[in-house]
C-alpha cells in the first residue's frame, strides 16, 4: 500500500518537529565552560591534596 502524498508530507513535518525539538542549543558560551572545567580540576585537586595530608597527619606524622 502506498501513502498518499498528503500522509507523508504530515509525517515529514512531524518528524521535523521532533529533531528541532532535540536540538536546542545551550546558553553556555564557550568561555563559561572552560571556566567550570577549570574550577572543576582546581576543586579536585585540592581534595586530594587534602585527603594527602589528612591520611599523613593519622599516621602521625607531623605535617608543619
Amino acid at each position: 500500500m502506498m501513502m498518499s502524498k498528503s500522509r507523508r508530507n504530515k509525517r515529514k513535518r512531524r518528524k521535523s518537529k521532533k529533531n528541532n525539538k532535540r536540538q536546542v542549543k545551550s546558553d553556555v558560551s564557550r568561555k563559561d565552560k572552560i571556566i567550570a572545567l577549570i574550577a572543576i580540576v582546581i576543586i579536585f585537586i585540592l581534595a586530594a591534596v587534602a585527603a594527602y595530608y589528612y591520611s599523613l597527619s593519622k599516621a602521625g606524622l607531623q605535617l608543619f
